[in-house]
């Protein structure tokens, strides 16, 4: 009898620890990665704007990353973590242009841009996102003052 139990209770909780985190059908934030030749002024400007729209960004769990063809990435640890002329070709980025690619927690490329960020435009496109309405519902945003 205990046997059966113990049984049970292992194929009831084995599937839960499966979901997490590898086969998880959704990332815990949305992300922004800006490809660039090098770290140049456009790099520099949208570092800047990531600063001046900070709010919006955390309010949408919106993880920025820049990453440049000659080795430059902020924050550091990526350069760290993944290899970057893969993420290149993941993306299909040219290594000397300047592009960046919105993904959304589902982990599909929801908008792609070339130097200039339209942060309206990219909180917009959040903003429509099925689960970022959920989101919405369920609390106010610390930024609507």
């Amino acid at each position: 009898m205990r046997a059966a139990i113990l049984v049970v209770i292992s194929l009831l909780v084995c599937p839960l620890s499966w979901g997490y985190p590898s086969y998880s059908a959704h990332w815990s934030h949305r992300s922004v990665i800006y490809f660039a030749p090098t770290n140049d002024e456009h790099v520099k400007q949208f570092l800047l704007e990531t600063l001046m729209n900070e709010c919006e960004l955390q309010d949408r769990d919106l993880v920025t990353l820049v990453v440049t063809a000659d080795g430059y990435s902020m924050p550091k640890w990526v350069k760290e973590e993944f290899n970057l002329q893969a993420l290149y070709s993941v993306y299909n980025v040219a290594p000397h242009s300047h592009t960046a690619v919105l993904i959304g927690k589902d982990g599909g490329e929801k908008l792609r841009w070339g130097k200039r960020t339209d942060w309206e435009q990219v909180i917009e496109t959040i903003d429509v996102m099925p689960m970022r309405k959920v989101e919405m519902a369920q609390k106010v945003s610390p930024c609507s003052a």
